[in-house]
């Protein structure tokens, strides 16, 4: 391999590096509420969500959900049904989370991210 191909290697490790490292910053756990379905739906956020929504669901690769979900969904049954089932890039995550973990992180994005 040559120097120049080497050179630029490592250029795409430092970059992906420093990617990951901001993605990192950008999903850090939001605090607790001493609400328990808060708290759930924070931590599925963090854990599933914010990779793509960003932390404050401000939108990276995903679309921004801040301010916006009861304008999108008036029926947060609606809005259950996109997690649930996906939608164009987001996949699917009704089999991945349990109803009560479902319906938490819906609560969250309307209540902490949608206002």
């Amino acid at each position: 391999m040559s120097l120049k191909k080497i050179v630029d290697v490592l250029q795409l490790l430092t970059i992906g590096a420093t990617v990951w490292t901001v993605a990192l910053l950008l999903t850090a756990q939001p605090p607790l509420t001493g609400d328990p379905v808060q708290d759930v739906g924070a931590r599925i956020f963090a854990a599933r969500c914010s990779g793509c929504h960003g932390g404050a669901g401000q939108g990276l690769t995903g679309p921004s959900l801040a301010g916006l979900m009861t304008d999108r969904f008036p029926d947060p049954d609606d809005q259950a049904a996109v997690v649930a089932n996906g939608r164009k890039g987001m996949p699917a995550f009704g089999t991945r989370l349990t109803p009560e973990e479902l319906a938490a992180v819906v609560e969250f994005t309307r209540s902490r991210l949608g206002t």
